[in-house]
């Protein structure tokens, strides 16, 4: 069991079930506004959404159900995603509504630490985050930032919100085996913040949407930074002073928006040699690309996802040349071999605290439990180490 990419019996359920999706997918006109209602019902607030925010979710909803081998469970997931973006949107107007106050607190001097995946960006995050008066999103608070009713500030008895992120946690542990050994999930810990982002091009690790791609790469993403920032300041209102560390790969696609939204942030880029970035990002890929599609082609998700992530490096490559914002560049094989150097070097980069206490707090972390060994390799995927190298930029 532990070593399946995605459970046997998923494969099973999703042939079952696809005439329904395929009935769900003919009935797509009405889909979209049912999800809507569906979504202002439970996130408890009366005004509609903003009609911007509505039209750009229903590209998404759109381009998903225009996948042909999209499957039932995978339509399940992506409109229980959409309905979550949704409320979370009614929640976080309604709550700011209530409390103004909240938008007026700022987000002072985030550090994003971005990069291509599985290039440590995770194992960083995490450790700088432990530091004494840093601070990450949790995973359940990323997945909902505001309570049902807005509350007084610090958000408190998020009793619910954390169980059902436990839930989902669960869940995909148990259809996708694998990941507890590539990328574990806990409610309770620190994840990316690209979660709380309504667009992102972790879609496309769900399904092959060209569409949707066209559109995203021609879109201003400064609206969904505006939104994270706003989560943010929901998230740290009425509680102590704090800096934010945030992380995901998939902020090389947008650095110039974040950085229009977040003037002050530190940008942390993690590198690794790409051919084995590209193998082990393919390897995860893979387990939600087979959770969401009927069939899959391998070879094409190999090549399209070296297409896309040296295009996201290229591009977060070109917003770092004309940023006057600071860069710091970590190195993965630095950081495994000396994790406390490179830590001390960053928290120094970065002006964080530097007295015995903090550094103690980084430096002696316990190592995470011992888990399976992660297997992959590029020809899975039709690829070989040289091309691979050679699509991304010099320094990647």
């Amino acid at each position: 069991m532990a070593g399946e990419r995605v459970a046997r019996w998923v494969p099973a359920v999703n042939a079952m079930l696809d005439p329904a999706a395929r009935r769900a997918r003919r009935r797509s006109a009405g889909s979209f506004d049912a999800l809507r209602e569906r979504a202002a019902k439970r996130s408890g607030v009366a005004q509609p959404a903003d009609p911007g925010f509505l039209a750009d979710l229903r590209v998404l909803h759109d381009s998903f159900l225009a996948v042909p081998e999209l499957s039932f469970m995978g339509l399940v997931s992506v409109r229980t995603e959409l309905v979550r973006h949704m409320r979370n949107w009614l929640r976080v107007r309604e709550y700011l509504r209530v409390h103004p106050e909240a938008a007026r607190t700022p987000v002072l001097r985030p550090v994003f630490v971005v990069g291509l995946p599985r290039t440590g960006t995770t194992l960083l995050h995490s450790r700088l985050a432990s530091v004494p008066g840093h601070r990450a999103a949790l995973m359940w608070e990323l997945l909902a930032p505001v309570p049902a009713v807005p509350a007084k500030p610090g958000q408190p008895r998020p009793g619910r919100r954390i169980r059902n992120a436990e839930l989902l946690t669960r869940f995909s542990h148990m259809v996708a085996p694998q990941l507890r050994v590539i990328h574990p999930l806990d409610a309770r810990a620190p994840e990316e913040c690209v979660f709380a982002l309504p667009h992102s091009m972790v879609y496309h690790a769900r399904a092959r949407m060209p569409g949707y791609l066209d559109w995203y790469a021609g879109r201003d993403a400064t609206p969904d930074y505006d939104y994270l920032r706003e989560q943010l300041q929901i998230l740290q209102w009425g509680r102590p002073p704090c800096r934010w560390i945030l992380k995901s790969p998939f902020h090389l696609w947008n650095l110039g928006a974040l950085l229009r939204v977040f003037p002050d942030a530190t940008i942390v880029w993690t590198h690794r040699d790409p051919a084995v970035a590209v193998a082990s990002w393919c390897s995860l890929a893979e387990i939600t690309m087979t959770f969401h599609n009927l069939r899959l082609d391998l070879r094409q998700l190999g090549q399209d996802w070296v297409a896309l992530w040296a295009r996201a490096v290229t591009l977060g490559a070109e917003s770092r040349a004309a940023a006057a914002t600071p860069f710091l560049d970590v190195s993965y094989t630095q950081l495994c071999a000396d994790p406390e150097s490179v830590l001390a070097e960053v928290l120094r980069a970065i002006g964080a605290p530097g007295e015995p206490s903090a550094r103690e707090k980084v430096t002696t972390s316990p190592r995470r439990p011992h888990r399976a060994a992660h297997h992959y390799s590029l020809d899975r995927y039709g690829l070989t180490a040289e091309p691979v190298r050679a699509a991304f930029p010099a320094g990647t």
